[in-house]
């Protein structure tokens, strides 16, 4: 029952209205349910570093994990993904790229400058090591 009130939407006059609007408002809940995430993601995962302070390998490790969502496993995308592996590029390229994105220099971006909100300089300057580094490297 308690699922049923969460997904179901009904207009104000109910009856047929209601079940044509229902995919657009359940749309409407998953959208705003994926912002929240992102938000909640881009705040408190940063968090578990020390602010303008070198992570740890295990931080930087659980930081990356909000990368490797998206960017496939170790940072390697899977082939044909308009998403683009991270792993083998240059830690500067990295950091660059992530600095863009913070700062709101990268037309059409949609989440990626929302998750950069949360890192500082050195959490970004730390994953961008992670991703450049051999993955026999990692803890």
């Amino acid at each position: 029952m308690r699922f049923q009130k969460m997904c179901a939407y009904t207009s104000p006059q109910g009856g047929e209205g209601a079940r044509q609007k229902q995919p657009s408002a359940l749309i409407q809940q998953a959208s705003t349910a994926i912002k929240n995430t992102v938000l909640l993601a881009a705040g408190l995962l940063p968090g578990l570093c020390a602010a303008q302070t070198a992570p740890s390998p295990q931080d930087v490790a659980l930081l990356a994990g909000n990368c490797v969502t998206c960017h496939g496993p170790d940072g390697r995308a899977p082939p044909g993904s308009s998403i683009p592996t991270l792993r083998g590029r240059s830690s500067a390229e990295l950091l660059e790229r992530m600095q863009a994105f913070q700062a709101g220099r990268v037309a059409g971006a949609t989440v990626m400058p929302l998750l950069m909100q949360g890192y500082d300089k050195a959490q970004m300057q730390a994953l961008a090591r992670w991703f450049a580094e051999s993955p026999a490297h990692k803890p």
